[in-house]
């Protein structure tokens, strides 16, 4: 089963890149190869796809740092060439340097990698004003459904406009079904069986943790933070108090924050900050850690919470990376044990909230309080039920999961 990714749409688009080089990053395995050979297929440049991991490309390399020209079609005025993995050669950064400026005219250059493709170009300024970043995340409802993208922008305006939540058919309620039960990777997910994706994520976390997460950070402790790996799924959807983790990995705190982040380097975990903005008594600093594959997580509120989390992530990118933003993914907290387990906002304000409740249709009153103390244009209470939308006050809706997620991009 092979999934059209909606990234494509607008990160390989005239209109967002406007002659730049697009760097399309995410977590391995995600699919990236595959969508991006699918893409140069439907430009008759199927042959313009170098992989820098393969012999014959650094083969070619080292006899022609300008191979690539050499399979450019003579009659084609600008053309597509995807270079994927080049940031793990030496000085990767000043090669795709000379290549934009002499033949951005001629070229349209792709380049794709996962963690330290996203880790290696922060460092240095060489490649500043020639390329825009982009992120392929776990597949999405509409997606797996065969449905188009879309953008809806009426979730993030600061108007009064009208929200419009429409039914959803079979497809997208069966794609809910489909993602929750499993996981959000392209391969395990078309497998469809439990027990492949099971094999499937050991392998997986194996590969990234002996492999990404070594070569990236030259760390030598690989099983402390394996065990730290394994005791996070209890604890998703709580503010994570790094000094509970001491103890059982016999570690400092600076070690545990260390691998906390090394862990979200090589896309395993993501981690939401309170959002703490005009909110009195506010939790300021403890983070909140969810899953890309949120199949690591057993109990099942909590692995529906991490699946929302992962989809709203998907959307702040998508809107981000359509010029709608700086937009970003919180959480809301105080110090008296309110909580809301989600709020987008921009720099000034919260734009909408969400809370998720499993099975619980009556309305969380810390939704209806955080709605006004944040002033808030929409907020949802979203619960599993299939095909279900009350509107339970002014802009404040209990919703079922496929319903709210047909809303996102």
């Amino acid at each position: 089963m092979l999934i059209d990714r909606h990234i494509l749409s607008w990160a390989l688009s005239d209109e967002s890149l406007r002659e730049r080089m697009s760097f399309i990053a995410g977590p391995r395995q995600i699919g990236k190869t595959t969508a991006i050979q699918k893409f140069l297929s439907t430009k008759a440049a199927a042959g313009l796809y170098y992989n820098w991991d393969a012999y014959g490309v650094k083969k070619r390399f080292a006899a022609n740092p300008l191979f690539f020209t050499d399979d450019l079609p003579a009659q084609t005025p600008r053309c597509w060439v995807a270079l994927d993995e080049i940031h793990k050669y030496p000085k990767w950064k000043n090669i795709l340097k000379g290549y934009y400026d002499e033949w951005k005219n001629k070229v349209q250059f792709i380049v794709t990698g996962s963690a330290r493709l996203e880790f290696f170009k922060k460092s240095g300024d060489s490649l500043v004003g020639r390329y825009f970043s982009f992120r392929m995340l776990p597949l999405g409802i509409r997606e797996v459904a065969g449905m188009p993208h879309q953008l809806n922008e009426d979730l993030i305006l600061s108007g009064n406009q009208r929200l419009v939540i429409p039914e959803v058919k079979m497809e997208i309620t069966q794609a809910v079904e489909s993602l929750l039960g499993l996981t959000g990777y392209p391969e395990p997910f078309a497998a469809g069986r439990d027990r492949f994706c099971a094999r499937w994520r050991e392998n997986h976390i194996s590969l990234i943790i002996r492999e990404d997460l070594r070569d990236l950070t030259k760390v030598t402790q690989i099983q402390k933070i394996e065990v730290l790996l394994y005791l996070l799924p209890p604890r998703v959807g709580s503010p994570l108090s790094l000094n509970s983790l001491q103890a059982p990995l016999e570690c400092a705190y600076g070690s545990v924050r260390t691998w906390l982040n090394y862990l979200e380097a090589v896309y395993l975990i993501f981690s939401l900050s309170p959002w703490t903005t005009r909110l009195s008594r506010s939790v300021l600093k403890e983070k909140k850690y969810y899953f890309w594959d949120w199949g690591m997580v057993e109990e099942q509120g909590q692995r529906f919470e991490n699946f929302i989390a992962v989809a709203l992530e998907r959307a702040v990118s998508c809107w981000n990376e359509n010029g709608l933003g700086p937009l970003k993914l919180y959480y809301i907290r105080t110090k008296d044990g309110l909580e809301v387990d989600f709020a987008v906002a921009n720099k000034q304000r919260v734009l909408f909230l969400v809370e998720t409740k499993l099975q619980d249709s009556s309305l969380s009153q810390n939704l209806v309080t955080f709605k006004e103390k944040t002033a808030a244009r929409l907020a949802f209470q979203v619960i599993k039920q299939k095909n279900y939308c009350a509107q339970k006050a002014n802009n404040i809706y209990v919703i079922g999961a496929d319903r709210f997620l047909n809303l996102l991009p």
